[in-house]
């Protein structure tokens, strides 16, 4: 069946409300006449929801914890924090585009790491629908598909600034706290 494209942006934005509150999902007549969410589709949304949340608080405590970082690195020795701070970027951002390249290379079976990533982080089975269920009309395998490499190349884009601007800071502080060294010696 076919969905109206109303009911489509109405259900779109109602996931999205979903995935930001607390809220259940509110039930509407489609125009189409197509069954709203069932229960599995619902629960899968939720474990999303769950999954979202999670990684979202990594996001936060990473945050916190790169901050407490830099100010045990901060100190009155400018150079040094400048190093200090420039090899925890190269590292960091080095590791990362490891990891992306990675899995750029293991998304070139995406269906396989598709369902992979289903079975770790969904083991309880309720991420597979049949064809003509609602969630998967409205989230096509083709949506993930995209938003993934999408996703993967904003990321490699964004590393890469961050190691090419590192680099270059972590070489010239290298230097400049080489010569001050010198300097104190003579």
């Amino acid at each position: 069946q076919t969905l109206d494209k109303n009911d489509v942006k109405i259900l779109t934005e109602s996931v999205f409300e979903f995935f930001r509150s607390n809220k259940p999902f509110e039930s509407f007549q489609l125009k189409s006449g197509i069954d709203y969410f069932n229960e599995n589709e619902i629960s899968h949304l939720n474990d999303v929801r769950i999954l979202l949340n999670r990684i979202m608080l990594a996001f936060y405590i990473s945050a916190g914890l790169f901050i407490i970082v830099l100010i045990f690195l901060a100190d009155k020795k400018y150079l040094f924090f400048l190093r200090n701070i420039a090899v925890i970027f190269v590292i960091s951002t080095s590791a990362m585009l490891f990891f992306l390249i990675s899995l750029y290379i293991l998304g070139n079976n995406f269906s396989g790491l598709f369902k992979n990533f289903h079975l770790v982080f969904f083991p309880q089975g309720n991420w597979a629908f049949p064809e003509d269920a609602l969630i998967i009309n409205i989230f096509p395998f083709g949506f993930f598909y995209d938003f993934f490499f999408r996703l993967l190349s904003s990321s490699f884009f964004v590393s890469l600034f961050l190691l090419a601007f590192s680099v270059p800071v972590l070489v010239i502080s290298n230097k400049l706290i080489s010569k001050k060294i010198s300097c104190q010696k003579e």
